[in-house]
């Protein structure tokens, strides 16, 4: 059921993309009078989509850049600097990364050799909580190489640091090789020098492919390219983590419809998590930026946060010759917070809150090779 403060976002939505823009000011603005951000928790959610419709239709959202490398104009901390703290208190990001690492564990552990390929390396802190997780199970792989895949060099410098202090402290050889670019624009020089790498290869994905850059109109030509060259690396297995939700075809509307949808119930999921207030704030702001890109961008063609459902990925990675990997269906991660319910099926383990799954943790093989 509608509240009076849904009423009034819902109708400057719907007056901003039929060209009434003075209609959706003054719900905007009646919507403002009744919130207090500072008092009730929930008010801080309307804040942000609001803001973000308002500056879709002021125009301000048409050069929009990508939240991870850039920092908002009037905060400062960029993107990824604020998912370490979501990664502290969110339990939705802090299951996805036990899963996947579960994965990875089986995957890359007790081998001689090995390749890990980490789309979207980001800091590299996955990385060093899978080398520890490694160490602590007597499954360190003799040699280990980390590939890390990310279009800021800041960053990239910052994995391999990382890296390198904790494969020091559990005694792991690992050979750091970092690729500063987006996974769409690889050469094909670089993709060659990656399917030379020493096996098992083995590729993670964390709440990265959807970043993947599509032309207005897209049916996901591009990430389905970069699936079938994931695919042609013959690796042993494919972890993927991603929203569920449809951000990416879904039109103006129904993306706002999702949006609201999906951002709400992580927000009133983390309203219920005690989390000191300040903190809770700035993980809001985390997701404002990525309701302020799917809800406020005007350019198609400047969106960043191009979410899919679970199901699609799916698709997506049939179509790319993939197949479930059984050992998702199995493995038992630690520390996956109470209040969240694991819905698994075939390659797939949803992570639901309230009956809503909103984060699903993909793992897949290809086609033909061996379980």
């Amino acid at each position: 059921m509608r509240t009076v403060k849904d009423e009034l976002l819902f109708r400057a939505v719907e007056h901003t993309l039929s060209g009434q823009p003075i209609e959706a000011a003054h719900e905007l603005a009646s919507l403002e009078t009744l919130l207090d951000v500072d008092s009730v928790p929930e008010d801080l959610g309307y804040l942000l989509f609001a803001t973000a419709v308002s500056h879709r239709l002021e125009g301000v959202g048409v050069g929009a850049r990508n939240p991870y490398l850039y920092p908002h104009p009037e905060e400062g901390a960029r993107q990824i600097d604020l998912f370490r703290l979501l990664m502290t208190h969110m339990p939705l990001a802090s299951a996805a990364d036990a899963l996947a690492n579960a994965v990875l564990v089986e995957l890359l552990g007790k081998r001689d050799e090995a390749t890990l390929v980490d789309v979207g390396i980001g800091q590299g802190r996955q990385e060093g909580r899978l080398l520890k997780a490694l160490s602590e199970q007597g499954a360190l792989p003799r040699r280990l190489t980390l590939v890390g895949v990310d279009p800021s060099g800041a960053s990239l410098a910052q994995a391999e640091e990382s890296t390198a202090k904790v494969a020091r402290e559990v005694g792991a050889s690992v050979r750091f090789v970092g690729v500063e670019a987006p996974v769409e624009s690889l050469s094909e020089s670089t993709w060659s020098v990656l399917r030379g790498l020493p096996g098992p290869r083995v590729v993670n994905a964390a709440f990265a492919l959807h970043h993947v850059a599509e032309e207005p109109g897209s049916v996901g030509a591009v990430r389905d390219a970069v699936l079938r060259r994931l695919r042609a690396l013959e690796p042993s297995g494919v972890v993927l983590c991603e929203p569920n939700t449809d951000h990416f075809r879904a039109p103006p509307l129904e993306r706002f419809l999702n949006a609201w949808k999906h951002f709400t119930q992580v927000f009133h999921l983390l309203d219920t998590l005690e989390v000191p207030r300040e903190e809770r704030a700035a993980i809001k702001r985390f997701f404002g930026r990525e309701v302020e890109d799917v809800v406020g961008t005007v350019d198609e063609s400047a969106r960043c946060e191009r979410h899919e459902l679970a199901e699609t990925w799916m698709a997506r990675l049939k179509r790319a010759g993939f197949v479930p990997l059984e050992l998702l269906e199995h493995v038992e991660p630690e520390g996956v917070h109470p209040v969240l319910e694991l819905r698994r099926e075939p390659g797939l383990v949803g992570l639901s809150w309230k009956n809503e799954v909103l984060v699903a943790v993909m793992g897949v093989r290809p086609e033909g090779a061996r379980a």
